[in-house]
């Protein structure tokens, strides 16, 4: 069970961090 909650945790944590560089990308390119 907790090693599903860890993948769970981070698949999350990766998307969060593609999101914030996507949104970082288009600020900077601005």
């Amino acid at each position: 069970m907790y090693l599903v909650n860890g993948t769970i945790f981070e698949l999350s944590q990766s998307m969060f961090h593609y999101e914030k560089t996507k949104l970082l990308n288009q600020i900077n390119f601005k």
